[in-house]
């Protein structure tokens, strides 16, 4: 008489299906945590702009005036990066005319009581901008561009710079 001996473990084509199991979901758990991580980048960057926004209008509630120097809506230029000197946002800016009809004056310093915020980057490393006639979308294929208006801009993650603004821009009106 024969006795069968019972096999123990696995057969080949079982290990290749757990590891083809495994694979896929490891494949998925990547793609959900790099959309979850991009996600939080946004949500972060969008809440720092409303608080560099908050942060320009302390600055003009303390010296009638916007980054730069620069009268309340009636500037087109200059941009300027809200962490520079001039713009008036990290430190008091020095009196000094800073072109496009921008000037701070000693009485517009004056009344200065920054700093008004500490975050001046993106979480993709790019510094955030003012721009007083910065147009949403103007190059976004199939998009509409929006109406001329006072921003506070991040370059988003492909970090274009200025005046090379993109649809991963993401910005703040001032109005």
């Amino acid at each position: 008489m024969h006795v069968r001996a019972t096999k123990k473990g696995f057969t080949l084509v079982e290990l290749l299906v757990v590891i083809s199991i495994i694979g896929v979901l490891s494949t998925l758990a990547i793609v959900a945590f790099t959309r979850a991580r991009a996600a939080a980048r946004e949500a972060k960057a969008k809440g720092d702009i409303k608080q560099m926004a908050l942060a320009v209008g302390l600055l003009f509630a303390d010296t009638g005036k916007w980054p730069n120097g620069c009268p309340v809506e009636s500037v087109a230029n200059p941009e300027t990066y809200l962490d520079t000197q001039q713009a008036g946002i990290r430190q008091a800016p020095a009196v000094g005319d800073q072109g496009g009809g921008c000037t701070w004056t000693a009485s517009d310093i004056s009344g200065w009581a920054g700093p008004y915020a500490k975050t001046f980057v993106d979480p993709w490393g790019s510094k955030y901008y003012f721009d007083p006639d910065y147009v949403p979308l103007q190059n976004c294929s199939g998009q509409t561009a929006g109406d001329q208006a006072p921003a506070i801009v991040s370059f988003g993650p492909n970090k274009a710079g200025p005046n090379v603004y993109d649809c991963d821009d993401l910005w703040y009106v001032m109005r």
